[in-house]
């Protein structure tokens, strides 16, 4: 095979779908048709690329390493063709991986308690994957080039081909020594006096604190910029600086203080998509969770047999 037009492409899906399976017969039952089919077109396949592609033993089948070479490219042809698919089509179609760019933010809670629950919601179709997005820009770009198929941002997208909603919020709190707080008679005046940390890579964030601590007329005299929350956190429990946190009422923050100096700072966060991707089954299953408000987990949230199902594992391997 020299040219595109030589290769047979239903002899290459079928190879995509016994590597996915590791199985003749459970490539078979995918496809709809015989696993002597299947065979036979592997093997018209190896002959025509001159390569072997699987071992064949009797435990199953295992990929060669060039077996393994052709099956990343075509995992990722046929993903991108499920996706053209899913787009066009009015049916549910899935069959691809999603992955969700998460802009670093300190509300990692919020964040990916969100996804989680969209991984139940779209488990069904496909995996989904996580991204670190360091800037917001970053991540509006990674949307319309194709990198991520939606994310999760403290900002609003200005971008007119990028849609979005609110999927929640969170409040931020200030934190410092017990000991330290103790000794000043108003909080404000631990702000004025004692260095505020930062994080040096959430700039969209630190602007918000500024402008917050602006009408509280409050303006520290020194900040830290660290990218450890563990360094920060050692410092603030020694009374070296005063650090902010994503209010959980179940984080225990043992030897810390965390207060207020006025009224609570909510931070909201977006989900993000690109417009033209509104008819794909990935972006109609997050708008299902958004309309849901987190106000319940999807129904199996905590149930261990979902994954078995979806992944059709038989019960032949389970006690």
């Amino acid at each position: 095979m020299k040219r595109l037009k030589d290769i047979n492409w239903n002899h290459l899906y079928c190879f995509y779908e016994v590597a996915r399976a590791q199985s003749l017969k459970g490539a078979a039952t995918v496809i709809g048709v015989a696993s002597s089919t299947i065979s036979e077109q592997l093997k018209k396949l190896e002959q025509g690329l001159g390569l072997k592609l699987f071992v064949r033993s009797s435990k199953g089948l295992f990929l060669t390493k060039d077996g393994e070479r052709l099956y990343g490219h075509a995992r990722e042809m046929f993903e991108a063709g499920s996706k053209l698919l899913d787009n066009v089509s009015q049916s549910d179609v899935g069959g691809y991986p999603v992955t969700v760019g998460i802009e670093e933010t300190i509300s990692y809670d919020v964040a990916t308690e969100f996804v989680s629950q969209y991984w139940d919601m779209f488990t069904p179709f496909g995996t989904v994957n996580t991204s670190r997005q360091m800037e917001h820009d970053i991540l509006v770009e990674n949307l319309i080039n194709g990198h991520a198929d939606w994310g999760i941002s403290l900002k609003e997208p200005t971008r007119k081909n990028i849609a979005f909603e609110k999927i929640g919020s969170f409040q931020l709190t200030f934190m410092c020594a017990e000991e330290l707080y103790n000794k000043f008679i108003d909080a404000k005046d631990i702000l004025r006096n004692i260095p505020l940390a930062q994080s040096s890579w959430d700039s969209n964030l630190n602007k918000a604190i500024e402008n917050y601590l602006k009408k509280q007329e409050i303006h520290p005299k020194e900040h830290i910029s660290s990218d450890h929350f563990d360094y920060v956190q050692k410092l603030c429990r020694r009374g070296r600086c005063v650090m902010y946190v994503a209010e959980n009422p179940l984080e225990k923050y043992n030897g810390m203080k965390t207060f207020q100096v006025g009224e609570p700072m909510q931070i909201n966060l977006y989900a993000m998509w690109k417009k033209s991707n509104e008819n794909m089954l990935s972006i109609k299953k997050l708008k299902e969770l958004i309309r849901s408000k987190l106000t319940h987990v999807p129904e199996r949230y905590k149930d261990l047999d979902l994954q078995i199902e979806v992944s059709e594992v038989s019960d032949e391997l389970l006690k």
